[in-house]
């Protein structure tokens, strides 16, 4: 018994070291993957590009991003036990099919096919996400085929899942020099999501009774997650039924995309649980139908979300197509969107209404009166947000959500203004989304009025990288070091402007050379660290006689990358994290020297600032 021990104590202590396979000596089963024996790349293929998914899984349980860059094996044969861990999704507890994908495209291996293995659902009993208590709760039999081809093999059940948490996954016997076992190994992975176990002869009604023990693949050096899903429906996810809502807040409907139609959603997110600065942006169009132009006061979009909205971001662009931006229009920040349920939910999700108020901005009918709009809610690094698909259901305006026209952008998922009729994203689905506010009175631009601002730096080769700066309610903060430039974008054409003064520094504004609705204001800000700073313009022109004065404040404090207000550790510790790193649209408030990149010297500024605050 104590050389049992000791033995089954080695073996964990040397799977924690290991690197990408167990290095134990003897007959001991170790681990091996397709990469480690035959090297990166392949004798053959190459790996397909992959991305994270991004549309929310209709009723199917899953953490790959269905493309395996690797295949694990033991080294000399026998059961491999690999399993994934997942929470219950609430009316989603019957698990209807496992589906399992086998070896990995870069290492073809043919001889997998028609290996027999045994799919098995496993519940939590004590519900602490690990399965060393996991008990059986029901198997079926398959048989391997489509190895190498990232293709799902479905075994069918009928098991009902009572635990909060549960596990899926398979024993497969299989020789040596063989790699059953896909893996995602591209960013982002989940920790301590997927295990495995296994040995000569593998036990799965005690996990823990293996040569090789259960633990986390990371453990044995294997950073990613099995290809191994659930799926509790049978594709065709039923919405919960509910009163027709009112598909539009209060005030005027300008144009409203149209309702949920229950098939799906597209991540439109902001610091949700894909960590601090990821993002992700649906933009879908609508037409002013005004010659004279709309009045904005407020734009919303309809979220299938289960994190604390925090915030919104939105902009209104033109020009949108493929692989293309085009030209921010009107944009912004505010720190207290109005959320209010829609009264339809769908997935284990409730659809959320995520509203900015407040706005004034007008939008021309002559010319071009094609626009794109966003609102993306901000999250507080928990849960996930989905931008609702519509079919055009009790649409308002023009497109009524059919025309296919909305684009995806995300640096965190490696898309840039994608169409969503890609077959990776939600193939062509309109998004539900609106605008509020009134017909403009005449020809003209109406009064001339502050649309938005902008705190803009230049991070070398980089890029030219912008923070919002709200109107309204909380200030945006600057946590970027030297002067700062303030982008103020009006609703009207500009002529010209008189002054500008600012509560600290110095400023000086001219007109924009590359947009006329814009001025540029820059603000000697270096003594001005932890304040707030008020730049008011005065004299501003446009070219329908209109003259105006406006004010935007914001608050300067190198070092808080997170914008809470203080320098502290958590600033420190996402710099660190986010090191080293080319600067882009997800990192960029890291970079507090704007020198292109993410590294240890973006520290020395926030350590030099750190325990202060903006009053």
């Amino acid at each position: 018994m104590k050389n049992q021990t000791l033995q089954k104590a080695m073996l964990t202590t040397m799977a924690m070291a290991a690197s990408l396979a167990l290095a134990q000596a003897g007959s001991r089963p170790t681990l091996s993957s397709a990469q480690k024996t035959y090297g990166p790349g392949g004798p053959s293929t190459s790996a397909a590009k992959s991305f994270h998914r991004l549309l929310f899984p209709d009723s199917t349980y899953m953490i790959d991003d269905g493309t395996a860059e690797d295949a694990i094996g033991l080294t000399l044969g026998g059961d491999i036990i690999a399993l994934n861990e997942f929470a219950v999704i609430p009316g989603n507890e019957t698990i209807t099919s496992v589906s399992i994908a086998w070896g990995t495209p870069v290492f073809p291996d043919p001889s997998l096919n028609g290996l027999s293995y045994t799919a098995v659902i496993w519940s939590d009993p004590n519900g602490d996400g690990s399965p060393t208590d996991a008990v059986v709760l029901a198997t079926a039999p398959g048989t391997v085929s489509q190895e190498g081809t990232n293709t799902f093999i479905s075994t069918t059940f009928n098991t009902t899942v009572t635990t909060a948490n549960f596990f899926v996954g398979y024993i497969i016997n299989h020789s040596g020099g063989q790699f059953p076992a896909a893996i995602d190994e591209t960013s982002p992975s989940f920790s301590n999501r997927s295990y495995l176990a296994g040995g000569a002869t593998g036990d799965i009604n005690n996990l823990n009774n293996n040569e090789i023990p259960v633990a986390p693949v990371e453990s044995f050096g294997f950073i990613g997650n099995w290809l191994i899903r659930a799926d509790a429906g049978n594709g065709s996810p039923t919405p919960t039924p509910t009163p027709t809502p009112t598909p539009t807040p209060m005030g005027d409907a300008l144009w409203y995309n149209g309702d949920f139609d229950g098939v799906n959603g597209l991540a439109n997110e902001q610091d949700t649980s894909l960590g601090a600065g990821a993002a992700a942006h649906v933009y879908d169009d609508f037409i002013v139908t005004d010659s004279s132009g709309w009045d904005v006061t407020s734009v919303y979009s309809n979220d299938l979300a289960d994190t604390n909205v925090t915030g919104a971001t939105w902009e209104i662009r033109q020009g949108v197509s493929s692989n293309n931006g085009g030209t921010v229009v009107a944009s912004g920040m505010t720190a207290t969107p109005t959320v209010t349920p829609t009264g339809r939910d769908g997935f284990g999700f409730t659809e959320f209404m995520v509203e900015v108020e407040g706005l004034n901005v007008h939008l021309d009918g002559n010319g071009d009166n094609h626009y794109w709009l966003n609102v993306t809610p901000i999250g507080d690094l928990t849960g996930r947000s989905f931008d609702s698909t519509t079919n055009g259901a009790n649409a308002i305006g023009m497109p009524p959500g059919n025309n296919g026209m909305a684009f995806f952008t995300s640096d965190f998922f490696g898309f840039f203004f994608t169409p969503t009729d890609d077959p990776a994203l939600a193939n062509g689905h309109d998004f539900s989304m609106g605008v509020n506010g009134t017909v403009s009175g005449g020809g003209g631009g109406g009064d001339l009025m502050l649309q938005s601002a902008v705190s803009v730096k230049r991070h070398t080769n980089a890029g030219i990288f912008s923070v919002p700066l709200p109107l309204t309610g909380d200030e945006g903060i600057e946590d970027r070091a030297g002067a700062d430039t303030l982008v103020l974008t009006f609703n009207n054409n500009l002529t010209g402007v008189g002054s500008v003064t600012s509560s600290c520094g110095t400023a000086r504004v001219t007109l924009a050379s590359t947009d006329s609705h814009s001025l540029v204001v820059k603000v000697g800000s270096g003594s001005c660290n932890a304040q707030n700073i008020t730049v008011t313009v005065d004299g501003v022109t446009d070219d329908q006689g209109n003259t105006a004065s406006a004010s935007v404040t914001y608050g300067k404090l190198v070092g808080d990358v997170n914008a809470d207000g203080v320098v502290n550790f958590r600033d420190l510790r996402a710099i660190g994290a986010a090191s080293p790193a080319h600067t882009n649209s997800s990192n960029f408030r890291n970079d507090l020297n704007t020198d292109g990149k993410v590294n240890s010297q973006d520290q020395l500024p926030a350590r030099q600032n750190r325990g202060k605050m903006l009053p």
